[in-house]
């Protein structure tokens, strides 16, 4: 075959050209520390990059969550323990009134029970990033409000509801302690109901509950059924004459699942804690169906957490005091049982925390296998790529000398 020198000059030209593009690949890569560039350089390892870049964003965003969460949650947690100093030094101040020398100076302590009342609706009204700490969903207004007559202490009737945030792919975790379960007073139905009763069969329950002022009423339920798995709940509530001050508006219509025997719907939404609240009787208090289920026989019972919130308690014990009457044993053990309900918050708080931080790691060591695993696919090894950059400059620089003592003149112009 005959070689002309038109081959030779195009195989020198292509082959520089060759070279050139080689060095600036290079070059690219070492200032860039990517290897492909795009999807053609590998579409596997395009693929892998594309995939692995998209679970990096995911896991970057429920690390901010987790974050986030975790500030939440460590504020909550300071602010249960400082209402806890508080519940602890009237503990202590309680304790102390037992003594009859110590009853000599009730309005002294009077005056201290008060002031940590003022500290813990204090801190229950404290905010953390922007929320109140204690508001649950409802962000309108302050959870507690002292009465204008300064009496009592009032409850924001929305302080429940759960704030939430996705952690991973498929879980979602509540970062607050609702105002309503740790302050406020809930009426729970706990039983069963018959599924196999007539329908218009109808169970009644009866229990005392009291105003913020300490002054007892009667609660009434009544479950009446309407249809399979369907039932309609009324209730009603009497001062200490029996006369009737509050009845609910409408009936409330209650749906069962028909396999499970679980309380389905509420007036056809998710089952939620119902809000009774009678300001002119300073009552507010929380009724809870949530577990109610269908079965075989017909065993409801009306249970109430505390008779009367924390606040009001500490408000009547004041009052007492500062009118030479000491505390009772009753109201020394609701004190006690809401230190004990804190510190078992303070605890449930610990386990939230402990899951976020677990899952934290997790995903930092997911995050640092992404991307060392990006790096193996689309990483440059720069101490070789300089090498092969050396290689194939020198490769260029020799290549020219061949073509300068080969080729035309004017070839080695137009170079």
């Amino acid at each position: 075959m005959r070689i002309t020198e038109t081959m030779m000059s195009n195989y020198y030209i292509g082959s520089i050209n060759n070279l050139k593009d080689k060095i600036a690949l290079l070059q690219r890569q070492i200032s860039s520390g990517v290897r492909i560039e795009k999807p053609s350089d590998s579409p596997t390892g395009a693929v892998k990059v594309i995939r692995n870049n998209d679970h990096l964003l995911q896991i970057d965003t429920y690390l901010k969550n987790i974050q986030s969460g975790l500030s939440f949650l460590n504020q909550t947690t300071f602010a249960l323990q400082s209402i806890q100093d508080e519940v602890v030094n009237v503990v202590g101040k309680l304790e102390e009134l037992v003594n009859p020398i110590n009853q000599q100076n009730m309005s002294l302590y009077a005056d201290m029970i008060e002031n940590s009342l003022r500290l813990m609706v204090d801190v229950a009204n404290s905010k953390a990033d922007g929320k109140f700490i204690f508001g649950g969903t409802d962000q309108s207004g302050k959870p507690f409000v002292y009465s204008s007559d300064g009496q009592t202490i009032e409850q924001n009737t929305k302080i429940n509801g759960y704030n939430n945030v996705r952690i991973s792919q498929g879980i979602q975790q509540r970062i607050n302690i609702t105002g309503l379960e740790i302050f406020g007073t809930i009426v729970s139905a706990d039983g069963t109901l018959d599924k196999n009763s007539a329908v218009g069969n109808i169970i009644t329950q009866t229990k005392n509950i009291y105003d913020n002022l300490g002054n007892q009423y009667s609660l009434q339920v009544n479950i009446q059924k309407t249809n399979s798995n369907q039932y309609e709940l009324t209730y009603s509530i009497a001062d200490s004459n029996s006369n009737t001050i509050y009845s609910s508006p409408s009936p409330l219509q209650l749906v069962f699942n028909s396999t499970t025997g679980s309380l389905e719907t509420i007036d056809g939404n998710t089952p939620s804690t119902i809000n009774v609240n009678v300001p002119s009787n300073k009552i507010n208090f929380n009724l809870d169906l949530s577990q109610l289920r269908e079965t075989d026989t017909d065993q409801v019972i009306l249970n109430v957490n505390q008779d009367i919130d924390i606040f009001n308690q500490l408000k009547i014990i004041i009052e007492n005091l500062r009118n030479g009457v000491p505390p009772t044993d009753e109201q020394r053990a609701a004190v006690n049982a809401f230190n004990s309900k804190v510190i078992g918050k303070l605890s449930e708080i610990g386990n939230i925390i402990n899951q976020f931080t677990t899952i934290e790691n997790m995903l930092t060591q997911q995050n640092l296998d992404l991307t060392e695993n990006n790096s193996q696919v689309n990483g440059v090894d720069v101490a070789k790529a300089i090498i092969e950059l050396q290689n194939q400059d020198y490769l260029l620089q020799l290549s020219q000398k061949l073509a300068a003592t080969i080729l035309p003149k004017s070839l080695l112009d137009y170079l």
